[in-house]
């Protein structure tokens, strides 16, 4: 649910072979509209190897024209009628998950994830861990608790995260407590850019 480069893939390719829409919140728009490139990746950041890698990640916009278009204002999800949309800043301006109320199915991208993203070792071994978002990347800390908070208060039962394996039942209820209760701690980290600059 956020146009970084991790996330996109090949999607101008399938855009154009199946012919068909793409939705974005519309702080997210000028991203995947070649308009604004992301911000760029903080090395300086506490964190281990990915983090020190990170200024070789692209942060350019793409381009997907007329195909990408606004989500709607009410929280529903074109051709997923099941599925509401929920704003979740912080890793990106226009970061969106998507929630399935009857069986609490989310879908939290990169708002939080199940693997420790800086460490290229919990990386590989895709150890479970429920993680704040990767703080390469993350450049309004402020909001990226807010809306771990937010999701939090949904009680999913399922997650798939844009890193790590889904995670579910009990160990994602009670590592979303946990991460809700020492954000501070556990997810932000104790320097970088991003942190300096406006986090309190």
């Amino acid at each position: 649910m956020v146009g970084h480069f991790d996330h996109v893939g090949s999607i101008i390719e399938l855009v154009k072979h199946w012919d068909v829409p793409v939705y974005a919140h519309e702080l997210e728009l000028p991203y995947l509209t070649g308009k604004r490139s992301y911000p760029e990746p903080d090395p300086t950041v506490e964190g281990g190897l990915i983090a020190k890698m990170s200024p070789i990640f692209p942060n350019e916009p793409i381009n997907l024209g007329s195909k990408v278009n606004q989500l709607p204002a009410d929280g529903t999800v074109p051709h997923m009628p099941d599925f509401q949309w929920i704003h979740t800043p912080g890793h990106s301006p226009g970061h969106v998950s998507l929630f399935r109320e009857k069986d609490r199915a989310l879908i939290a991208g990169d708002a939080f994830i199940s693997v420790k993203q800086d460490s290229i070792l919990k990386v590989f071994t895709q150890k479970e861990e429920i993680c704040g978002p990767p703080r390469y990347l993350t450049t309004d800390w402020n909001e990226a608790k807010e809306s771990v908070i937010k999701l939090q208060a949904l009680n999913p039962y399922v997650a798939i995260t844009g890193h790590g394996l889904p995670v579910s039942g009990e160990t994602l209820s009670k590592g979303l407590a946990k991460l809700v209760r020492n954000f501070d701690e556990v997810a932000v980290p104790d320097y970088g850019k991003y942190v300096d600059k406006n986090y309190h």
